[in-house]
């Protein structure tokens, strides 16, 4: 018997979605933008993982942007915490999930201080998918786990051997297909949620704009990234 594909993309549907309206709903006050999925290799070398989730608000990016952007004190305190773990690990075999924690750490309340409505610094220059702005890795919230170790180690054993047994491309072609499809459908449980459309994709290095394609719609690409639509219009 092999991998279960439709438990893996709807426990990852459930938890991705999850985790995501519960940070949103911890920050009221944060005009969010991104939300994605990332960290899967994609070198054969490697073997296949559950990808982290990702967000960012434009609050979340002044505040970081402004901190890279400040003069480093002669003594520099104790590194903060990247991002605040408020979005709960939820399992993907369908059972109930643990109550979220409702309190929230001080960077967090720091971050709704900022103004309602910020500008955006210019993020020296850069402009488009490849600024800061769109890269998980160093958004605010830049790792949530899906599922605690345990049971990613179960979906990660049954990756292996799907890999083992149809090959490591094929395999890790079928799982971003999944993840691709898990996006589509978080963003449209988020907009129904919020009422906004935020721009939820699957980021990696190797495959970047292929994939930005296949997560947003039309409309979003030419809204947010018309760079990368102009070329094929041409």
């Amino acid at each position: 018997m092999g991998l279960d594909w439709t438990a893996l993309e709807e426990g990852l549907r459930r938890t991705a979605y999850r985790q995501a309206s519960v940070v949103i709903g911890a920050h009221p006050e944060h005009h969010f933008y991104g939300v994605a999925l990332h960290g899967v290799p994609t070198d054969a070398a490697e073997p296949l993982v559950l990808p982290v989730l990702a967000l960012n608000s434009e609050e979340a990016l002044v505040r970081d942007l402004s901190e890279e952007d400040a003069p480093i004190p002669e003594e520099e305190p104790e590194p903060e915490e990247r991002f605040s773990e408020d979005a709960p690990e939820e399992p993907l075999d369908g059972s109930d999930p643990a109550e979220p924690d409702e309190e929230e750490d001080d960077e967090d309340e720091d971050l709704d201080s900022v103004a309602e409505e910020p500008d955006v610094p210019s993020d020296d220059g850069a402009v488009g998918f490849y600024s800061r702005r769109w890269d998980p890795v160093d958004w605010h919230w830049n790792a949530l786990d899906l599922v605690d170790e345990a049971a990613a180690g179960v979906w990660e054993r049954a990756l292996a051997a799907e890999a083992d047994a149809s090959g490591w491309q094929p395999t890790a072609y079928h799982f971003y297909e999944v993840m691709v499809s898990v996006m589509r459908q978080v963003r449209e449980d988020l907009t129904r949620e919020t009422g906004k459309e935020l721009v939820c994709f699957v980021a990696d290095d190797d495959h970047a704009e292929r994939l930005l394609r296949a997560c947003l719609t039309s409309r979003q690409l030419a809204e947010h990234f018309p760079e990368l639509i102009e070329p094929l219009l041409a």
